[in-house]
């Protein structure tokens, strides 16, 4: 026993282990990173890494302990406590970007992130979909047939709807009803080939044990029985990553994941990160093709969490990282729609032959190819005539920009392909 503490107390006090100790602390350290500083003399990688995790583990954020695997934590680096800070100011309540998606976010930019959230999802569930022939079941609001892709198209519609589950605890009720939600119309022979195509068929009764343990420190989790240093931003992704790479409801893990983890943002107060898609991050990381640079490459984060006993520290640095990253595409995406908006607002005031209500048909028009447009609305919405109303949808179907369509004993009316030009002459 003397000898142990002895050589602890070398270990401790040598200055290539106090070195990785800071370094441990300012980011996270992959294994190939690791491998490439000084080590102690006489100590092995593994001792000296072992020894840098019992460390972190009594300083880190604790999350909860697994049956089979232990238990799970990460340190507050410097790196990820910036990333954190940085996520917070450009996603909070008064962030330009809350004010962009929330006040002036039309259908069609909401439905384009909805999109690519459940796409994204989608791949990392390993469904096989055709997403162009997705797009167009949803814009026109028609069922796809294939199942998978039902399955997609069902996940937009509850995350359209999510609110309504703000006030609901994260319990096995609300994930089957989740759930089942998400396989209306999928019989249930196509959800058990499903759970074949995607490797997700059904588990030993000790397999369904390990994974029902799992499912309630989950739920425990997302109640809020945690660390008072673990951040809710982390705390999403994590209950993300959790349901989906256990399989915890099944064939639609990942859905579910997208879905749970969407909703928790919303419970906390974070609406933002409850819009953009952050699985769509995750799959460019996990296909390393996300542009920006991240902690490290998939291989690295295998290798790493191979050697690492309950340490996530690489884990949730990842996460926050493709947070970011997809707080940055939306941005970047708001940017353009917004910018492309001034340009034609501008261009359609400067042209005699339209009224402002006429501009604020076309406005609308440019920005949502596939709204449709009724009489009644426009009228109340104006505080006119009917006759008038109908008058400023005649004129701009004359012109060539609208075209109308039967429905009923009423008209709709719809861009046509023209309403282009307006934007190319702006």
């Amino acid at each position: 026993m003397e000898e142990r503490k002895q050589e602890l107390a070398e270990i401790v006090n040598d200055p290539a282990f106090r070195t990785l100790l800071r370094l441990s602390q300012q980011k996270a350290l992959t294994w190939d990173e690791f491998l490439n500083h000084p080590l102690p003399p006489r100590t092995s990688p593994l001792s000296v890494w072992s020894l840098l995790e019992s460390i972190g583990a009594c300083m880190g954020v604790q999350l909860f302990s697994d049956k089979e695997l232990g238990p799970f934590w990460y340190r507050r680096t410097h790196e990820l406590d910036d990333l954190v800070r940085a996520i917070e100011c450009r996603s909070g309540l008064s962030s330009a970007l809350h004010k962009a998606i929330f006040s002036r976010m039309d259908r069609t930019f909401a439905m384009g992130l909805r999109l690519s959230e459940a796409k994204a999802a989608a791949r990392l569930g390993r469904f096989d979909i055709d997403e162009e022939r997705l797009e167009m079941h949803v814009w026109s609001g028609t069922p796809p047939e294939n199942p998978m892709e039902r399955i997609a198209a069902n996940a937009i519609c509850i995350d359209a709807d999510l609110t309504m589950f703000a006030e609901e605890p994260f319990s096995r009720d609300l994930l089957a009803e989740l759930r089942r939600r998400l396989l209306d119309g999928v019989s249930n022979e196509d959800a058990d080939r499903i759970s074949t195509l995607t490797k997700n068929g059904p588990i030993d009764e000790e397999s369904w044990k390990t994974a029902d343990e799992r499912l309630e420190y989950v739920l425990d989790y997302a109640n809020g029985a945690r660390d008072a240093g673990d951040s809710p931003i982390l705390v999403g992704s994590l209950i993300a990553d959790i349901i989906r790479q256990h399989q915890l409801v099944g064939a639609v893990s990942a859905q579910t994941a997208s879905l749970a983890a969407r909703l928790f943002y919303l419970k906390h107060r974070l609406p933002v990160l409850a819009v953009v898609p952050i699985s769509h991050a995750r799959q460019r990381w996990d296909e390393g093709t996300l542009n920006s640079r991240t902690r490290c490459r998939p291989e690295q984060y295998r290798s790493t969490l191979h050697r690492a006993h309950g340490d996530l520290t690489v884990h949730q640095t990842i996460s926050a990282e493709c947070i970011d990253e997809a707080l940055k595409e939306t941005e970047d995406n708001a940017k353009e729609l917004f910018g492309r908006d001034r340009i034609v607002r501008k261009s359609l005031a400067a042209d005699a032959r339209f009224n402002n209500r006429q501009r604020s048909i076309l406005a609308r028009a440019l920005r949502s190819p596939i709204a449709e447009f009724h009489i009644r609305y426009h009228q109340e919405k104006h505080c006119i005539s009917y006759a008038t109303a109908r008058r400023d949808f005649v004129e701009l179907e004359k012109a060539g920009y609208l075209r109308t369509e039967q429905r009923g004993k009423g008209f709709v009316f719809f861009a046509t392909e023209r309403i282009g030009e307006l934007y190319s002459a702006g």
